[in-house]
């Protein structure tokens, strides 16, 4: 868990090996013959941990009423699965999520029931927590794998509410309807989705400025640096015909200010050919994908997801049949990980209404399906810091999807989770000599009012370890060596 989650809630009362492992189904696509469990990864990593992937694998999944999907961590990354129904109501809330939600633990624990209907308020796998961690067991969490059996067709976008733009849709058919692709190409699907998402990590840590200084008083230097990276937030995709229509064309989002200005906004650009002249085309981005939107109600997902889809502005064909419009993307402050303005990495499509009116995908001239390759790095950038008594740290976490900290143990054991997410932070902005245990708290994106960075003036010589408690065992660990001035 991390406790970004809280407030919203509250409120309202090693890769490749692990899909080897997969189960494949050797029916074909096409085929039913009854109930069939599937199977999706959770997360993933690059070979030395410092690259997280942020997505479900596949993003995407089609089932048939019936059938169970087991979703398995990938990674020793704190994830979690979670589903909210269209109940409007508190007294779909079952007795142990209301439990949960009473004593703040949130995300923390498993609760619902093991099937879902996508009705019910609440249903999630807590935190999956790995062997690795030293997790209080008065804390229950998730295991590895979570099971979900789904009993009525309909469109289900789900999400973990720790890591902002995390989503995956599980689409279920009526029981009995072929399917469109086997376990396999699933897998396929799924290597193909993670390698990419890894991929933009990689560069994200490659084009990372490792630090930078700014001049303190009486010659001392302030050194700053970043708590982690990530991709830049854009996403490309091409708008694709719907049934009976000639429209094609693409659309660029862009993110502005994520994780970095308490004010970021999402540019979006849609751009068409095709068109009838002088006709006039609204456009949404709701959630599901093309020809299959996902609902906008119930108590949970429209308290988190504020507001749950977005209205474009409207496209007009000129003689030629094209049309462009670009819309600036914003939402009011959002404490909730799973809420805040990011591009999602799946679960968002854009569609361009056949009509002027908004109608939620019930029409389309042309469609497409939002993908943005989310992936952390987590590394302190840089990891070991050269300094001079008297200088200065200051640390800020700019990533657009993870809260990061800085613990410095100064020898004493590790804490123990969720017990450190409740831990008041030591202090900020204030002399360090590295001879006690520091704890910064987490430390979160600019807009969502939370604290945002760390500063510290160093006042001895040492070598002074600190480590990040929550990514600790992802390697996030971090030294600031102090010399003489």
């Amino acid at each position: 868990m991390k406790t970004r989650s809280a407030t919203v809630l509250a409120v309202l009362m090693m890769l490749l090996c692990a899909l080897a492992l997969v189960p494949v189904t050797a029916a074909s696509a096409g085929t039913s013959g009854g109930p069939r469990t599937w199977h999706v990864l959770v997360g993933g990593q690059s070979a030395d941990q410092a690259v997280q992937a942020e997505g479900y694998y596949p993003h995407v999944i089609t089932i048939d009423a019936g059938d169970t999907v087991v979703w398995t961590l990938n990674s020793p990354e704190l994830h979690g699965v979670v589903f909210t129904g269209t109940c409007g109501d508190v007294s779909c809330v079952t007795p142990d999520c209301l439990t949960l939600i009473q004593n703040g633990l949130n995300d923390i624990s498993p609760c619902g029931p093991s099937s879902f209907d996508g009705v019910t308020a609440l249903d999630q796998s807590g935190r999956m927590v790995s062997p690795v961690y030293n997790w209080d067991n008065s804390f229950a969490h998730g295991t590895m794998t979570y099971s979900l059996t789904f009993t009525r067709p309909g469109v289900n976008v789900y999400f973990d509410l720790s890591v902002a733009g995390m989503r995956g849709v599980v689409i279920v058919h009526p029981a009995g309807t072929p399917y469109p692709s086997t376990q396999a190409q699933y897998s396929q699907q799924a290597q193909q989705q993670l390698h990419a998402d890894l991929a933009a990590g990689a560069q994200a840590r490659d084009d990372a400025q490792q630090v930078t200084v700014s001049a303190g008083p009486g010659g001392t230097r302030t050194y700053h640096v970043a708590l982690g990276a990530s991709p830049p937030e854009t996403a490309r995709l091409d708008l694709s015909p719907a049934a009976g229509s000639a429209a094609r064309g693409s659309a660029l989002l862009e993110g502005s200010g994520i994780g970095t200005s308490p004010t970021p906004s999402i540019t979006v650009r849609v751009s068409l050919s095709g068109l009838a002249p002088g006709s006039v085309h609204a456009a949404q981005i709701l959630p599901g994908v093309c020809g299959a939107p996902a609902p906008t109600t119930g108590i949970y997902f429209s308290a988190i997801f504020v507001p749950p889809a977005f209205t474009l502005n409207n496209l007009t064909a000129g003689p030629d049949g094209t049309a462009t419009s670009t819309t600036v993307l914003t939402i009011p402050p959002n404490f909730s990980g799973g809420g805040q303005l990011v591009i999602p990495s799946s679960g968002w499509f854009i569609n361009v209404a056949a009509s002027p009116a908004a109608d939620n995908g019930t029409t389309s001239a042309a469609c497409g399906n939002v993908v943005y390759h989310s992936a952390a790095v987590m590394r302190y950038l840089p990891q070991n810091l050269h300094i001079h008594v008297g200088d200065t740290v200051e640390w800020t976490s700019d990533t657009g999807n993870e809260p990061h900290a800085v613990t410095f143990l100064a020898g004493q054991p590790l804490p123990q989770l969720p017990d450190w997410y409740f831990s008041s932070p030591t202090g900020n902005g204030i002399s360090y000599d590295g001879s006690s245990y520091f704890n910064s708290g987490l430390l979160y994106r600019t807009d969502t009012g939370r604290p945002h960075s760390l500063t510290l003036t160093f006042t001895k010589t040492g070598i002074f370890p600190y480590v990040d408690v929550g990514d600790f065992f992802m390697k996030m660990r971090g030294s600031v060596i102090v010399t003489p001035p």
